[in-house]
């Protein structure tokens, strides 16, 4: 049998391939191509999208340099005379702003190099105005500043271009900064700096530009911290430094105050929205900065503080304590309202006398508390009477006639009487209007707390009383040992009174204090009874001790 002719076969077969081929190419009948692989689209807001004009947008931004360039040369080599390249120059640069707030909002990238752009041009150029050819003064110079700020937060305005009205402010403020410490003129600079945060907290009234609220606020606040160090130091202005009049310090210091208390009061009284962390912490800043004014500045400042103070009571518990209102918005003005306060009161008057005004406040507040049903008040209330408490020395005297070895206190007694009036005013308050069947557990507490400034009160007075009349009867060598014995047996007479009258009269707090008194009683005896050496009042120590203890259950049960 004969053998294919496998070669010949072979070439049959590739001719015929290339026939299928070419007629399938000139019929149209060829296999479709495989698609071409698809670059995964960008979004239109991403900045890789604007990456492959990147380089157009670079190249603008070096012609405008080169503009500046070119008017600095004119200026230096005389074709200029400075105050028109001045002028060209910042004309030149409010151009750019201008061109980076046209750039769609999308284009970010293009947005943020012309605007560098317009910063490159201006900062330079008002710098060497300023100190190389002493073209402008600092006055001129801030006001430029100033109107380059607010022409870059207007422009960006409509279209809510944060990247022109940041870059804008930006430059402001640290163009003054240098330009504050090369000169040290300080006065331009400060107002600069609390004229942009106006103009920023102004815009915040209006909910834009919230980010950029910082940024001016801590300029402004670092300003006029510099300029009332520089005043109020001990070694006084440095030579180098431009003068800084008095009225204008306490000027700036008042704006500083103005511009946040206004601002924060248009927003969360006018607009309704809430206190933010920044709103409270920059008007405390603002506060404690005016009061680092000085003894001469310090009369002035706590006036404002007490006419701030009575504006944020009248505005908490007027305004603001309705089911409707924002609480944060309430507790916050009710706080800066005891705070201001006090820290005006205490700066127009001495300690007694602020701790005479601070007890009359605590009983105002505890009865416009009770009366108007404002727990708030009753707590500021407790609050004006402990502070006025320590601040008199009333506190510390009676801790040493219970617990310690003091004598009664010939000078300062009235410090004890007024605090017992004060104490006893503020509990008799509490009982009269306490008539709620079941107490929050936070008016519990408040009761317990005015109920025992008012029992330590008076067990110290009745201590100091006792003693004294012992030194009286017995002469002013009698043994001490029997003095203290004395005292503690006050603490354990007080222990039996509170248990046998929180029942009788429906007292549950004093009967809460019992055992309060009855852990003084014990520690009096170990800490001063137990060192006298004395066995004789030892005795008498542990028998009144010994016999309350035994006493009080029993008293219990037959009050229950």
């Amino acid at each position: 049998m004969p053998q294919p002719e496998w070669e010949a076969l072979e070439r049959e077969v590739r001719d015929l391939a290339q026939r299928v081929a070419y007629l399938e190419q000139h019929t149209g009948l060829s296999a479709p191509a495989a698609p071409p692989a698809i670059a995964p689209e960008i979004p239109a807001d991403h900045p890789l999208a604007e990456m492959p004009g990147l380089l157009p947008i670079v190249g603008r931004a070096l012609l405008g340099l080169a503009g500046a360039y070119l008017l600095r040369a004119l200026t230096e080599s005389g074709t200029l005379s400075p105050k028109v390249g001045i002028v060209a120059g910042i004309v030149y640069a409010l151009l750019w702003l201008g061109w980076a707030a046209r750039s769609p909002a999308t284009e970010r990238l293009t947005t943020a190099i012309h605007s560098l752009t317009a910063v490159l041009v201006l900062c330079p150029l008002l710098w060497e105005a300023t100190l190389r050819f002493h073209a402008i003064g600092t006055w001129t110079a801030a006001a430029i500043l100033l109107a380059f700020a607010t022409f870059g937060m207007a422009i960006s305005w409509r279209k809510s271009l944060l990247i022109v009205s940041t870059f804008a402010t930006l430059a402001a403020l640290g163009t003054a900064a240098a330009l504050l410490l090369a000169t040290h003129d300080v006065l331009p600079f400060t107002f600069l700096f609390l004229a942009v945060a106006a103009a920023i907290e102004a815009s915040a009234c209006l909910d834009h530009w919230l980010s950029e609220r910082w940024l001016g606020a801590t300029a402004a606040d670092l300003a006029v911290l510099l300029a009332t160090w520089l005043v109020t130091n001990e070694r006084g202005l440095p030579p180098s430094y431009a003068p800084i009049p008095h009225a204008w310090l306490l000027t700036a210091q008042v704006a500083l105050l103005t511009i946040y208390l206004s601002s924060t009061i248009i927003r969360t009284l006018f607009r309704g929205f809430s206190f933010t962390g920044f709103e409270t912490a920059q008007c405390a800043v603002a506060f404690a900065i005016s009061l680092s004014g000085g003894l001469q500045m310090a009369p002035v400042m706590a006036a404002v503080m007490l006419v701030c103070a009575a504006s944020c009571y009248l505005v908490s518990f007027a305004l603001l304590e309705r089911p409707s209102a924002s609480s944060r918005n309430f507790y916050t003005y009710s706080t800066f309202g005891i705070l201001l306060t006090l820290a005006g009161s205490r700066i127009l008057l001495s300690g007694t006398a602020a701790a005479w005004v601070w007890s009359a406040l605590a009983i105002a507040c505890i009865w416009a508390g009770g009366s108007f049903g404002r727990f708030t008040l009753k707590v500021h209330g407790g609050i004006y009477l402990l502070l006025a408490l320590a601040t008199s020395g009333a506190f510390q005297e009676v801790a040493g006639l219970l617990l310690g070895a003091a004598s009664w206190p010939g000078e300062r007694q009235m410090a004890l009487w007024t605090g017992l009036a004060s104490t006893a005013a503020a509990y008799a308050l509490v009982t009269y209007y306490g008539h709620e069947d079941r107490p929050s557990r936070n008016m519990q507490v408040f009761r317990i707390a005015v109920a025992a400034s008012f029992v330590w009160m008076a067990a110290g007075i009745t201590a100091g009383i006792l003693t004294g009349a012992y030194h009286v009867v017995l002469g002013a060598g009698a043994s001490l040992a029997y003095r203290a014995a004395l005292r503690t047996g006050v603490l354990a007479g007080l222990s039996l009174l509170l248990a046998w009258a929180g029942p009788r009269w429906n007292r549950p707090e004093l009967s809460l204090l019992v055992y309060p008194a009855m852990v003084l009683g014990g520690y009096r005896l170990l800490v001063q009874d137990l060192h006298q050496g004395h066995n004789g009042a030892l005795f008498f120590s542990l028998l009144l001790y010994g016999a309350v203890l035994t006493a009080l259950p029993r008293l219990k049960r037959s009050a229950g």
